[in-house]
């Protein structure tokens, strides 16, 4: 199932073209921020806890925000918290263990595209698109933590 947050429609024209400008599916800022501070706590993963505050401003996340998704992926047991001076948060499972397409289904609710239904060819086509959704996002937090150092590489031999 798709949760009303994680797949949504917009009817932002910015220019007047004539054309149908609608976007069909949009990841929201939830679970990119998620990600992205997931990806920091992987980059981090068996050095210690990292606090909110620097998640935070290492990824330009409201703190109020992060704390909101950081709830909802320490109940999944995604991450773990420690309260106190010198607490924080971690990974609870070696980000080689974590799936990207398990976080969105926590922040987000799943993913459907098909629906329920007769089986025509239309649904039967949604339900390839979401199979091929699926197999996209099921890499680990250590695959896509790799995919981001290889790109920061790239992008420092550019300059």
């Amino acid at each position: 199932m798709v949760a009303s947050s994680a797949v949504s429609r917009s009817t932002k024209q910015p220019f007047s073209t004539g054309q149908n400008t609608e976007t069909l599916l949009t990841i929201s800022n939830k679970s990119r921020y998620g990600l992205h501070a997931l990806l920091s706590l992987a980059g981090h993963y068996g050095h210690g806890l990292l606090q909110i505050k620097d998640i935070s401003r290492r990824n330009s996340i409201p703190p109020q925000f992060l704390g909101q998704i950081f709830n909802q992926l320490v109940k999944a047991d995604i991450i773990s918290s420690m309260r106190g001076k010198g607490g924080g948060y971690q990974l609870s499972r070696p980000p080689s263990e974590i799936s990207v397409l398990e976080i969105l289904e926590v922040l987000e609710g799943g993913l459907e595209l098909a629906g329920d239904g007769d089986n025509d060819v239309v649904r039967e086509l949604f339900r390839q698109a979401e199979d091929t959704l699926r197999a996209l996002l099921d890499l680990s937090l250590a695959d896509l933590l790799e995919r981001q150092k290889k790109k920061k590489q790239v992008l420092s031999f550019d300059i």
